[in-house]
């Protein structure tokens, strides 16, 4: 449902832009940042939704964000972006995590599987 926070966790600024915007259109409220810790810093100062988290990044991984940011939000949806390398699909949903997605994305794919993950939600 529009209206609803989401964070974006990924390290390149061009997948935060474009998903931003396109998450901004539908009407969604998005932050973004760079790295795990990040968005643990900014878990504790606001309440999200939904956060889309890519699994390679510089420091802590994605698998290890959603696992930390989900002691500090249990409700929070966790989705998974990964560049083409191997799913730890197992590891991830004993993490909290919800649905996994893979780069190269088609345009609106990343939307609505938001909007599916939210819909679940309800």
């Amino acid at each position: 449902m529009p209206g609803e926070n989401i964070l974006i966790v990924d390290d390149e600024p061009t997948i935060c832009i474009g998903q931003e915007r396109e998450l901004s259109w539908a009407n969604y409220h998005v932050d973004t940042v760079s790295d795990g810790a990040e968005a643990l810093e900014i878990a504790r100062q606001k309440k999200y939704d939904l956060a889309l988290i890519d699994k390679c990044m510089p420091g802590m991984d994605g698998i290890q964000t959603c696992r930390e940011i989900k002691k500090i939000s249990p409700d929070l949806i966790v989705i998974l972006i990964t560049g083409g390398h191997a799913i730890p699909e197992v590891e991830f949903l004993a993490a909290g995590g919800r649905i996994c997605i893979s780069k190269p994305f088609l345009q609106g794919e990343v939307l609505e599987a938001v909007q599916k993950a939210l819909g679940e939600k309800k």
